[in-house]
């Protein structure tokens, strides 16, 4: 659990979250009320991209018609297709 990637950066983020907070509460006397406003707006604000993300996503998916760019990467111009190795040289995919 230590060794994946987001959880180590949840917890760094947290960490200097934590610091930012404390400094700005000891050293230059923001008021304690001020830091949980912030902290309650900050959550309400990813509610409201969570749903907004939520609606858009179907929203998006049902005027998309095309294919994506993505479907459309292995086939090479001529119709055959082709891998590229790491050198650029280009070598034949058999089926």
């Amino acid at each position: 659990m230590l060794k994946d990637p987001l959880f180590r950066r949840f917890i760094s983020s947290s960490a200097f979250a934590g610091a930012f907070i404390w400094v700005a509460v000891r050293y230059f006397e923001v008021d304690t009320e001020v830091v949980w406003v912030l902290f309650e707006l900050s959550f309400v604000f990813v509610g409201i991209l969570i749903v907004v993300g939520l609606i858009l996503a179907p929203t998006v998916r049902l005027f998309r018609r095309k294919s994506s760019l993505l479907s459309k990467l292995d086939a090479s111009p001529n119709g055959s297709q082709e891998l590229i190795n790491h050198e650029g040289s280009e070598t034949s995919r058999k089926p």
